[in-house]
């Protein structure tokens, strides 16, 4: 009975593609008249690009992706916006209507600015991607990025920004954070940090990350299930250190006055251990290089 349940929804499906199960055959006029009046036609990837500025004294910039990279730079002589940050949006859709209902908004909302893809319709309308290259003015305090498929990318904005970055599929790149927190669920973390707090996880994909310092009391998080760790960390800083491999070697170079030591679990403390950093990861190798 199931057996024929299975073919008789195998040839229905094959009635629809075939066209029969429609009043007019797939790919004649009506069919293409269809596809017209809906702004459905294709005829390549579309593409839209613009650019625009915008002005304010913001001190939190916030970007928010569903498909596609995000690309957030600081002020070089080239590509310097004053005080205004600088906006370079490019749209992809594969239909006319499509591309209709792709928009980005900017939103200021005091010191804080919005920047964020908008879909409008269904899930056809919704077939575009828009990928952003953000340039920010001095002064900016925060960064927020946000994207369910693409990279994020935060280079070149100075030191002392606290930044907060997620991905679903993608990887995350950034320097100059002081305090940050960086997630990816499919993707690799590598950062620059010299702060009081880091947060760095990914669910499969490696971490490599430079901690240039450790502020007196502060923390650092680092936590991937599949994939390795790599540190490069100064050799005064002041923290309990714990490194735990559940499948993996550990390899440690800073002065640690070992705790507790395994094949693959190392804890111990340097100088007074007024901070603390936890590095873990289920299926890797954890390797802390002394700066």
């Amino acid at each position: 009975m199931g057996a024929m349940v299975l073919v008789v929804v195998i040839a229905s499906i094959a009635l629809i593609f075939r066209g029969r199960a429609f009043s007019f055959p797939a790919g004649g006029p009506e069919m293409k008249r269809f596809w017209n009046e809906r702004s459905f036609q294709r005829g390549g990837w579309l593409r839209e690009e613009k650019e625009e500025q915008v002005s304010g004294d913001f001190t939190t910039v916030e970007i928010r992706n569903i498909a596609g990279g995000i690309d957030i730079q600081g002020p070089t002589p080239g590509n310097d916006t004053g005080s205004n940050v600088g906006i370079h949006a490019v749209k992809t859709a594969m239909f006319p209507a499509a591309m209709e209902n792709l928009n980005v908004a900017i939103e200021k909302r005091g010191d804080r600015l919005l920047i964020e893809e908008r879909h409008a319709g269904g899930f056809v309308m919704s077939a575009g991607t828009v990928s952003f290259v953000i340039t920010l003015p001095r002064g900016i305090k925060t960064i927020e990025a946000h994207s369910v498929s693409g990279s994020v990318t935060v280079r070149g904005v100075g030191a002392g920004i606290d930044q907060n970055l997620s991905t679903i599929s993608g990887s995350i790149e950034t320097s100059g954070a002081r305090n940050l927190d960086a997630s990816s669920t499919s993707g690799s973390v590598q950062f620059v940090f010299a702060g009081s707090r880091l947060d760095a996880h990914t669910v499969s994909g490696s971490i490599d990350g430079r901690i240039e310092s450790l502020d007196q009391g502060g923390s650092v998080s680092v936590r991937t299930v599949s994939g390795g760790v790599g540190l490069d960390a100064p050799s005064g800083l002041d923290a309990v250190v714990s490194l735990h491999s559940v499948s993996g070697g550990i390899s440690c170079e800073l002065p640690l006055a070992a705790t507790e030591q395994r094949r693959n679990w190392l804890e111990g403390r340097i100088g007074s251990g007024s901070g603390r950093m936890d590095v873990t990861t289920t299926s890797g190798q954890i390797t802390v290089r002394k700066l």
